[in-house]
């Protein structure tokens, strides 16, 4: 893919990323991603979030006296309430078509949770997870455990009767809706049901293509968080059961999805200052962009859409880096941060420059 001022090339040390092919100045606008291929804002801010803009209504930038939540409402008896920041945002929410499917979805899916409740066993048994005491997690273990879950959802007796007892958790359930986000996407595009175009990385591929080429997370992530492969089962369990017949065809996706998820997402935040972290969202151009503990990008979100702005001149065939972390840390500091979220030591030009002499007895 060759843009006027980007190139993506696969590199030996981050998978592919994104290289200047002139210079640039500072203050340059590189890229927009106009809206997230799926997202999800967290229960107890929906209220406060506009669900078209995703303005926060309880935000320090606004007046002491400004209500601390929207109030202008969709409520449609199919779907979820949501709440708008203005009327304009309300009429174009209203006049899209993959939020209002969404938020049907959402709304069979808040009823399907309090479902799993109803029945539910008091102890730590659950027979969808791995038998036996955890073993190494390899990927032969991973795969080992979806095939058992895939078993399980093969009989529609046997998934109703797991999920009338499951207890879904609060988090589960907002992956959940944010994998159901992205179904929703899939099957709009199939059916062409809505312009789905948006600013893409790689030419002639649609959004679920150019998200399926992101790096998968999977291994990494249970390795470090095993607990997660429990909660992805569950998550797939549920969605078998709960979604519509349309769009049941589209779960066995779900697990690419979820193995991109972590590592691609960003958070979605009460603006800059980042106080308040409402939910998350995958804009898939946006994560092409490696990191760099010395960025030459900005990341800003306006709206829905999010830019990609050049935070000092950059030079032909320099690569092009945002900061997954605060780089006001030490070394130290912000490696933990990338091994424990992003999976990688990061060897930037300035840690390196910061790693200690190994050679110093000091």
């Amino acid at each position: 893919m060759t843009w006027p001022l980007i190139d993506l090339r696969t590199t030996p040390h981050g998978g592919r990323s994104l290289f200047a092919v002139q210079p640039i100045a500072q203050g340059t606008n590189i890229f927009a991603c106009e809206a997230p291929f799926m997202h999800v804002i967290y229960k107890d801010y929906r209220r406060e979030v506009c669900a078209q803009c995703f303005a926060y209504a309880a935000s320090t930038s606004r007046s002491i006296n400004d209500s601390r939540t929207w109030s202008i409402k969709s409520c449609r008896a199919t779907a979820e309430t949501v709440w708008f920041c203005t009327d304009e945002c309300k009429v174009t929410w209203e006049s899209g078509v993959i939020d209002p499917l969404t938020a049907d979805v959402n709304a069979l899916l808040g009823k399907a949770k309090i479902a799993t409740r109803k029945n539910s066993a008091r102890d730590d048994y659950d027979p969808i997870l791995p038998n036996g005491p955890t073993a190494q997690i390899t990927q032969d273990y991973i795969d080992k455990a979806w095939a058992d879950v895939e078993d399980l959802v093969s009989s529609r007796t046997r998934l109703s009767a797991y999920c009338s007892t499951m207890n879904l958790e609060d988090m589960e359930l907002e992956i959940s809706r944010s994998v159901a986000s992205a179904i929703v996407q899939r099957y709009v595009f199939d059916h062409r049901l809505a312009n789905t175009a948006v600013s893409s990385i790689i030419p002639n591929s649609d959004p679920w293509e150019e998200m399926l080429d992101l790096q998968s997370s999977e291994l990494s992530n249970v390795s470090v968080r095993p607990y997660i492969l429990a909660a992805h089962l569950r998550v797939y369990a549920f969605l078998c059961h709960s979604l519509p017949k349309h769009l049941r065809l589209y779960v066995p996706t779900a697990r690419h999805v979820l193995a991109r998820d972590t590592g691609n997402a960003f958070g979605i935040w009460d603006g800059d200052s980042r106080d308040e972290m409402l939910g998350w969202g995958l804009w898939v151009g946006a994560s092409y962009f490696n990191h760099s503990c010395y960025p030459n990008v900005k990341k800003t979100r306006v709206g829905r859409t999010m830019h990609l702005t050049t935070s000092r001149s950059v030079e032909i065939g320099e690569e092009l880096c945002i900061s997954y972390i605060d780089t006001n840390q030490t070394i130290t500091q912000r490696r933990q941060d990338l091994e424990d979220s992003w999976f990688f030591k990061c060897r930037c030009q300035r840690c390196q420059s910061e790693e200690p002499d190994e050679a110093s007895p000091y």
